[in-house]
């Protein structure tokens, strides 16, 4: 059979991409002569790696292999200063969110107590304690005041007391204190009349601001103050105050009237000694008062009595007013 023009039985191989590799040559087979002894067979030994061979390099020290960057990790150290660092950095923001809680919780703690104290009826006004008092009823004071029973302490208010004690006239000042739980001490300084004024047929007893606490048909064991025809505000009636206050004891008791038409001419008379004292001025009222007792005891008998000047006293008949020896004086030479 003819085979067509072109066909190759065998199989052919593709071309290969790369660079051929020579082929290994079979050894070629010498002819050798019957009966001859068979050479030996060496086996072919390979030098060892790291022998020395010809043509071989000698391997050099090994490097030590880098550890990658990625598996490198911060040491036990490292990260314990780390965390000492964050710590420290820190310790300020702590601090300061503490002081903040803190004063947060203060404040509200003070908005409470606050709240209680005002709206709570446990502080509320149960009792009304008065001091002070030998004149006027402690009842009345109470009284007065009862409009303020339930009201918390902090919301007592002082302008509405004021209004309600102003009624009181025997009432010269006060001053109020509040206890917890629930008490009021109202301390009262009540006012004592100094004298009487001649009023119509009977007398107004009144005190030293001229205030009127009581009307009577007698002056009640006080002083008839005669300041004329003039009122509690004028100078005879503030000149003869003065006097009396600054008196001692022993000698107002024993002052039947008194009559003042300047701050510096104030007369009075004794009602069991009869005597007119000229006093003066309300100064030195001390020194007068000594001076005083002297005379009723050296001039018993003489009417009028004059202490204006403690250190140069006068008695006498008629009003013995001393006067000092003026002083010369030069004129000067045309």
């Amino acid at each position: 059979m003819k085979r067509p023009e072109g066909f190759d039985p065998t199989p052919q191989k593709p071309a290969a991409t790369g660079p051929r590799k020579p082929e290994a040559k079979a050894p070629r087979a010498t002819a050798r002569p019957a009966g001859a002894p068979q050479a030996p067979v060496v086996p072919l030994v390979r030098p060892a790696r790291g022998e020395k061979g010809q043509g071989q390099k000698q391997p050099g020290p090994r490097k030590p292999r880098e550890k990658s960057p990625r598996s490198a990790g911060p040491s036990r150290e490292e990260r314990r200063a780390a965390r000492a660092e964050a710590r420290r950095f820190t310790r300020g923001s702590r601090r300061r969110r503490f002081a903040i809680t803190t004063a947060i919780g203060l404040v509200l703690v003070l908005v409470a107590v606050l709240a209680v104290a005002v709206f709570s009826p446990i502080l509320a006004l149960r009792t009304i304690s008065v001091q002070g008092t030998s004149v006027i009823p402690a009842s009345q004071v109470q009284d007065a005041l009862s409009g303020q029973l339930g009201t918390p302490l902090a919301l007592l208010n002082d302008d509405k007391i004021r209004r309600e004690l102003s009624g009181i006239i025997l009432i010269r000042s006060y001053v109020t204190e509040i206890v917890p739980p629930n008490t009021l001490v109202v301390r009262i300084v009540e006012r004592k009349a100094i004298g009487a004024l001649k009023s119509g047929s009977g007398y107004e007893q009144v005190d030293p601001a001229g205030v009127v606490l009581a009307k009577s048909g007698t002056p009640g064991g006080l002083p008839v103050m005669d300041i004329g025809k003039a009122g509690v505000n004028s100078a005879g009636f503030a000149a003869a105050t003065k006097v009396l206050l600054a008196m001692p004891p022993s000698v107002l008791a024993e002052v039947g009237s008194i009559s003042a038409t300047t701050l510096d001419n104030v007369n009075f008379t004794l009602s069991r000694s009869n005597h007119t004292v000229i006093w003066g001025s309300a100064a030195d009222s001390d020194q007068k008062a000594a001076a005083l007792a002297a005379l009723l005891k050296t001039c018993p008998s003489e009417p009028v009595l004059n202490v204006t000047a403690p250190l140069a006293l006068a008695c006498g008949p008629v009003q013995v007013v001393p006067t000092s020896t003026p002083t010369p004086t030069s004129t000067p030479k045309p």
